[in-house]
């Protein structure tokens, strides 16, 4: 970490930015596709890119940013032309051909010179190489060069732009990193304002905020905490007069660091191109305002003249510094624990809700390896890298989203294997015996690996062997048995075999002959020849019947009981509620006898197994229990009723008007209304 450290002392504030310009003649004068001689239109006859560059040179005028502009040369192999502030981008001339080599070259120079902590490329081209055969070649130009790479296609017409993006994708570390444009779009200048102000942005780490204002027109960024600086670059759509833009921060208006317009010399122009010079022009400006980081606040865009539209980007500057703490040496199979952070002025960048926003991550890259790491609170990241092979290793935490790559590059230099002997304790494991029960069972035991070299480091397996129907052993880390290595945590040092046999299980014989057994070994291939294995023995006797099943037989027993019940109390019959009886000792005196409702006798309601029913003595008082009554009339199915007791039982014919005694045979149909019964001494008229 020294050497890091004394890198990180050493390096210059502010970041180094290369622009690439496309300066050919097919920008403004247009060309012609070899082999086939169809003739292309101009890419960029109203000069955006050059619009472009002036918004990034205006934007780092007067800071610590450092723009280099590179245009290509006249010929193959001749350097490229170079400009350092406004009037010389303005001013440089277009060339014959698009001579990528030289020009990549030179930046890769510029790039690998700088002290600088953050670099960006740029590379604006509107075609394909004329010195390149293939995209690997542009690669090549740029080998070893610690940058970012963005690129910007400006395409009049579909074969150019085919001929062109191979090469373009082929330098861009991701396809985001890449913007094709139709030069003959309406939206062209937008565009190339967008991806100006997203890619000086980007080298800023910073967020970018892009938008169109109309003439009079305005509009409020609002600026959370932690935002240094606000830059902001706008430029008129359409070419015309200047425009007049205020930008009012919280301190007031900012003054503008540059303005002026695209316009060039004419002698720059190839002869088939000259009114390219001409006016009118499209203008420009950028300002730089600096913003208290401990305060929300508002800044205000005001368009208060203008001929037509004017695109705006405004960069929100966080200056956020990612930092890595990551062992420099390692060995293969090793675990390397990874920590990082977030730096905002020296002190540990905490905001929650930053890092869960915008699709914000922290990854570990090394080579093709991401490694993410999560957060673990108060603003550090911690992860962990097992290194697959030896050598030294380029890495690099990086932490995004959406409009933010901010990156600490560390090296790594990973050693050959570790020595690994594996003395499990106990060598044999025997569970023992147990009966099965209704539900799964398990037995468990420990292995102890503290005997063991270098077992604390090197990650450790455990594979499970062996088949058995209705059981299924496992073999499980213990949480918490971590070892301590050099006070980082290491690997656990306590496994556990475990066998699980599933509820209401046959018997599940299983001897120390058997084929059951753990294998303990490194997880990497190299240890595949110290694995240990150790046998696993056990027994389970089946499960009993009535272990096994009382549940459901007790379930069935509720079931029929509770239905019992139910039926007992939900079956019995009842008296239609209209059902009454008149009780005398004489039938004169019936017709002055009260009317009795049958259900409001005693046990003249339903019970619990039990029709309704009415019991009479032998003077004609009703009772509840039918054991010494003389006669009972029990209820029936929809209304009826039937005599269950009734000896001597006599009705009067009015037609004779004498009595007759009541046939068994029509007991069980019950009474009959209005008609007069006697019964012993008792003379009944039910109704």
């Amino acid at each position: 970490m020294i050497p890091l450290l004394l890198a990180a002392a050493l390096a210059a504030p502010g970041n180094e930015v290369v622009l690439i310009l496309d300066n050919s003649c097919s920008m403004v004068a247009g060309g012609t596709i070899q082999g086939t001689g169809e003739k292309l239109p101009p890419n960029d006859p109203e000069r955006a890119a050059v619009l472009g560059a002036l918004l990034v040179e205006g934007l780092a005028r007067g800071s610590e940013d450092d723009v280099t502009v590179i245009g290509f040369g006249d010929r193959k192999a001749q350097p490229p032309r170079i400009a350092h502030d406004g009037d010389a981008v303005r001013a440089m001339e277009y060339g014959g051909g698009t001579w990528f080599d030289p020009a990549l070259r030179a930046a890769a120079d510029v790039l690998r010179a700088s002290s600088r902590d953050r670099k960006l490329l740029v590379l604006f081209t509107d075609g394909s190489p004329s010195d390149l055969k293939d995209p690997d070649e542009a690669v090549a130009a740029l080998a070893g060069t610690p940058t970012d790479t963005l690129a910007i296609g400006l395409y009049a017409s579909p074969n150019s732009r085919r001929m062109g993006q191979p090469y373009l994708s082929a330098v861009v570390r991701e396809p985001s990193d890449l913007t094709l444009i139709d030069a003959m779009g309406p939206d062209a200048v937008q565009q190339v304002v967008r991806a100006f102000t997203n890619g000086y942005a980007h080298v800023l780490g910073s967020k970018p905020v892009t938008g169109t204002l109309d003439p009079a027109g305005s509009t409020t960024v609002q600026v959370g905490r932690y935002v240094t600086e606000v830059l902001v670059a706008a430029a008129s759509v359409r070419p015309g007069s200047p425009f007049e833009l205020t930008v009012t921060g919280p301190a007031g208006a900012v003054p503008a660091r540059a303005t002026g317009d695209n316009g060039c010399p004419p002698q720059i122009a190839p002869l088939e191109a000259r009114r390219v010079c001409d006016p009118p022009r499209r203008h420009y400006a950028a300002w730089r305002g600096a913003n208290d980081p401990y305060q929300a606040s508002s800044w205000t865009l005001n368009l208060a003249r203008a001929d037509g539209q004017v695109e705006y980007g405004i960069i929100l500057r966080y200056d956020l510094v990612a930092e890595v703490t990551l062992p420099p040496q390692a060995r293969v199979g090793e675990p390397v624990p990874i920590e990082g952070r977030l730096l905002f002025r020296g002190q540990v960048f905490q905001d929650d809700a930053f890092f869960q926003a915008d699709g914000f991550a922290a990854t570990l890259e090394v080579g093709d390896n991401k490694v993410p790491l999560e957060h673990a609170g108060a603003g550090r990241f911690r992860g962990v890298w097992t290194p697959d092979h030896d050598g030294s290793f380029d890495a690099s935490l990086v932490f995004s989203n959406q409009w933010m790559r901010v990156a600490d590059p560390a090296k790594v230099a990973v050693e050959g294997f570790l020595d690994l002997t594996l003395r499990p304790e106990p060598d044999r494991i025997d569970l023992g015996a147990w009966q099965g029960d209704r539900r799964r069972t398990q037995r468990c035991q420990r292995i102890d690996l503290s005997r063991s070299v270098n077992a604390d480091r090197v990650p450790v397996v455990c594979e499970a062997g062996g088949y058995s129907s209705g059981a299924t052993l496992t073999c499980g880390a213990v949480k918490g048995s971590e070892a301590t290595v050099n006070g980082q945590p290491g690997q656990p040092l306590q496994w556990e075999v475990c066998v699980q046999a599933e509820g209401c299980c046959e018997d599940l014989p299983a001897s120390g002959d058997s084929a059951f057994s753990v294998t303990l070994r490194g997880a990497h291939a190299h240890y595949a020849p110290g694995a240990v294995q150790i046998p696993v023995s056990w027994k389970v006797d089946r499960t009993g019947f009535l272990r096994c099943w009382w549940p459901v037989l007790a379930a069935i027993g509720g079931l029929l009981t509770a239905l019992w019940a139910l039926y007992g109390m939900i079956s019995p019959y009842s008296f239609d509620p209209s059902a009454t009886v008149r009780v005398a000792g004489n039938p004169n005196a019936l017709r002055r006898a009260s009317a009795l409702v049958l259900c409001e006798q005693p046990g003249g309601r339903r019970g619990f197994y039990r029709n309704a029913r009415l019991c009479l003595l032998h003077d004609g008082t009703p009772v509840r229990s039918p054991g010494a009554a003389i006669l009972v009339l029990e209820a029936g199915p929809r209304g009826t009723t039937r005599f269950k007791k009734a000896v001597g039982l006599e009705r009067l014919d009015r037609r004779t008007d004498r009595w007759q005694n009541v046939p068994d045979i029509d007991l069980p149909s019950g009474f009959d209304p209005n008609t007069t019964y006697r019964i012993g001494g008792v003379h009944l008229r039910f109704g």
